[in-house]
């Protein structure tokens, strides 16, 4: 049963939220709540209480801390959720003697519905009526809304969608205009049997709002819910952060509030719930009615390496001296590390909103994009005497000079047989290891001109744990090879791919690569990204020379693949030592070359 309700809630894309976040959370929240009560003077007239609202509450711990931590009293808290299985608990929970025992008390606060829709809120209204403003109340409208909204998972999929929910999720203004029009045509058709229906919804309307991710619609949501000049604080996929095709999301949020802070969480932060999802904090003030929305001001951004409470709080007493404007200018940019040197935190603020969202070609909104060490590797590239130019100049349009493998339901078998099918681990670092390599029926779905590979082509890993950035040049014209999906073949035009996969192991290649990661599950890089890459134009008789030196090393590692296939060992490990030194030393050779320490690598 524990495994079906585990299992139910990941399908929901439902991860409930580390205690030590959510407590993080209402630091800054109450930072922002001290300010403003003693820039309206409400420490001499009656405590003020925010309203505070979860619209995908779970089993309660924000509104929990909401509630411990001062930042409100039980009369002004509300939740939302769909899941049944913890609506059984919401009378277990720790808030029940806050409401003095009272279940009647308490779920008049806590709605069992779908967190997108309006809030049925008519049979408890009279319960808290008198608290908060009856404008408050029609306009559906907090002081604060915060959460950790579902993502990841099937979720709208999963729920049943009532043509008036549909009709509403129609109007959400962050659904692109392709979207949009075309459900907004569906909503408004004619009912044909003239029944009192003024409109008859088209069963595609909903299946196209059940495959739009459900965390931008609550994202939007969140903002409604919120007053203007209400606080939002909501636990992000990263992807909405650094996808391309979720530039217009970060479009819209700049539209309609502040961007306050976002502060990037540890890969393993919802681990023991069951995901790796890579996630942040955003932090905004919804815009006033009015005021004017500019991005000139200054972001703060930081990350923590893990949930630990000094991490916290290292970046919520930096936060509160820079919202305080209290902070130091030569602590504008700052990493922290532990007794063993490794980086625990990291803070900067002397970004603006108008900076990182006119970055090219994104406007990534990460924290880890935004890394000082990578402003050191620009700052390098840009020093040195050779021109810099984009990868994406040397990678003419067409998708016979870059494109990965078929994204078909994966076919292969191990029988030597067909087209040889290289996946991330077949890439190492001197070369393929095509002794464990798969192999896919020959016109099958994982078979096609586009994904062939030729001699000379650059194979890089765009995925894969270990395995990410990873290049290598065919040196050999194959029989007959495919990349997969996880692997990009690129042919450059006027660059050596020699030297670009030298390059890709170079301290100067990996960094730009690591700052290039998307995604939420397991981090990749894609063409976008790719693209983007600065490389050195370094003279092509150099380039011819890295060319040879390579192709040198490679000798080496093919003949440590015959040994590998012929069991020896002993054989094996001599020539793979030797192509990895040799390969290391062209690396090196070439990073001296770049730097202008080093006229040529031979």
């Amino acid at each position: 049963m524990q495994k079906e309700i585990k299992q139910k809630k990941q399908d929901l894309g439902i991860f409930y939220t580390d205690k030590r976040i959510v407590n993080f959370i209402f630091d800054i929240l109450k930072i922002w709540k001290e300010r403003e009560d003693k820039e309206i003077g409400r420490w001499e007239s009656k405590k003020h209480c925010p309203s505070v609202i979860d619209p995908a509450v779970g089993e309660g711990a924000f509104l929990k801390v909401a509630i411990q931590s001062g930042f409100t009293k039980t009369d002004y808290i509300f939740g939302i959720d769909i899941d049944g299985d913890v609506v059984k608990k919401w009378k277990d929970i720790n808030l029940l003697k806050e409401f003095g025992g009272k279940e009647d008390d308490l779920e008049a606060h806590f709605f069992h519905q779908n967190g997108l829709d309006r809030i049925h809120w008519e049979q408890h209204i009279n319960k808290y009526k008198y608290k908060l403003k009856q404008k408050d109340i029609d306009a559906q409208q907090f002081d604060a809304v915060v959460g950790n909204p579902p993502y990841g998972g099937v979720g709208l999929g999963e729920i049943e969608l009532t043509d008036d929910l549909v009709l509403q999720l129609a109007n959400f203004e962050v659904l692109p205009e392709n979207v949009k029009n075309n459900l907004i045509f569906a909503n408004t058709q004619t009912d044909l049997f003239n029944s009192d229906k003024q409109f008859a919804i088209k069963p595609d309307a909903k299946q196209r709002i059940k495959a739009f991710a459900i965390e931008i619609l609550f994202l939007e949501r969140f903002i409604q819910l919120s007053k203007s000049g209400g606080w939002i604080a909501i636990i992000v996929p990263d992807g909405i952060l650094t996808n391309s095709n979720s530039h217009y999301v970060r479009e819209f949020i700049s539209k309609k509030a502040k961007l306050e802070a976002i502060v990037s969480l540890p890969r393993d932060a919802f681990k023991n719930v069951g995901t790796s999802a890579k996630t942040s904090i955003l932090f905004l003030q919804k815009y006033k009615d009015q005021e004017e929305k500019q991005k000139d001001y200054s972001v703060f951004l930081a990350s923590v390496d893990s949930l630990d409470e000094k991490n916290f709080n290292l970046v919520k007493d930096n936060y509160k001296n820079y919202y305080n404007k209290t902070m130091s200018n030569k602590n504008l940019v700052q990493t922290t590390t532990d007794e063993k040197g490794r980086e625990i935190v990291m803070v900067r603020v002397d970004k603006t909103l108008k900076e990182i969202t006119e970055e090219k070609p994104d406007g990534r909104w990460d924290p880890s994009y935004w890394h000082p060490d990578y402003d050191d590797i620009e700052r390098l590239l840009n020093s040195f005497k050779y021109k810099v130019r984009d990868l994406g100049d040397f990678i003419p349009q067409g998708v016979e000079w870059i494109t990965y493998g078929s994204t078909k339901p994966r076919q292969w078998s191990e029988i030597g047989k067909g087209v040889e099918y290289i996946k991330p681990g077949n890439v190492k670092f001197t070369g393929l290891d095509y002794i464990n390599i798969l192999w896919t029926p020959e016109g099958g779905n994982l078979d096609s001109l586009n994904y062939r590979v030729k001699k000379n082509d650059l194979i890089v890993n765009k995925s894969g744990v270990g395995t990410w950035g990873r290049g290598i040049v065919v040196v050999n014209q194959p029989d007959k090879m495919v990349v997969s999906q996880d692997t990009m073949k690129i042919r450059t035009k006027n660059l050596s791919p020699y030297y670009v996969a030298v390059y890709f192991w170079s301290n100067f290649g990996h960094k730009q690569q690591e700052r290039n990661f998307v995604g939420v599950g397991s981090p990749h890089i894609d063409f976008d990204e790719l693209r983007t890459i600065k490389i050195p134009e370094l003279p092509q008789e150099i380039q011819k020379n890295i060319e040879s030196e390579y192709k040198k090393m490679a000798k080496y590692h093919d003949k440590a693949m015959e040994a590998k296939k012929n069991n020896n060992e002993a054989e094996y490990k001599k020539n793979i030592e030797i192509a990895e030194k040799m390969l290391k030393d062209l690396i090196a050779k070439t990073e001296a070359v770049i730097r202008g320490e080093r006229k040529d690598v031979i």
